[in-house]
């Protein structure tokens, strides 16, 4: 397939299909930018893999692939709002570090950080510290959402395996409770 019927193709239907699956990302998320986002990476995605068999990506198939990839979303988010509860739960109970513990730990992922490559550094620092979306940081970056989470993986991996090894080795103690 050239490169321009594949264009013309893949326009027809993105200009078919995006309206009616962006309103069905929005009855599901009921937040127009997250709707947008989830229908921009399903379109993103098919781009990446669009091909000679473009017959198969039906209306269904597209709707289908929005709806999981909002489910997805949504499990992510309530995944995201437990941890949120525990945390607030531990905090009110006095479970978490004591303050110096906290700071010893920030200078620990700044120190972790500082090792990152400066893609992997920006887009903690964008997604974490300026709270952006992954789509914003991707725009950003003229990369993919995936290539956004990627880095995102990356770093955690990082910062994840300097706490493990420390936490072995005994040089962030946990905080003593004598209740």
């Amino acid at each position: 397939m050239g490169a321009t019927k594949k264009e013309k193709c893949f326009q027809e239907l993105f200009t078919t299909n995006y309206s009616r699956l962006y309103y069905a990302a929005l009855y599901m998320l009921n937040d127009s930018e997250t709707a947008k986002d989830m229908v921009d990476d399903v379109f993103t995605e098919l781009w990446e893999n669009f091909g000679a068999d473009s017959e198969m990506y039906t209306s269904s198939y597209l709707l289908k692939s929005v709806h999981n990839r909002c489910i997805d979303y949504l499990r992510h988010i309530e995944v995201k709002n437990r941890y949120a509860q525990l945390y607030l739960k531990l905090n009110s109970e006095g479970l978490l570090a004591e303050d110096d513990e906290k700071d010893e730990r920030l200078e620990v992922i700044y120190k972790v950080m500082e090792q990152m490559p400066l893609r992997t550094r920006f887009v903690m620092d964008q997604c974490y510290f300026e709270n952006k979306k992954y789509a914003e940081v991707a725009e950003i970056l003229g990369i993919s959402t995936d290539g956004v989470r990627k880095h995102v993986m990356k770093a955690l991996a990082m910062l994840r395996n300097e706490f493990s090894v420390n936490y072995k080795k005994g040089y962030y103690p946990k905080k003593n409770n004598n209740r």
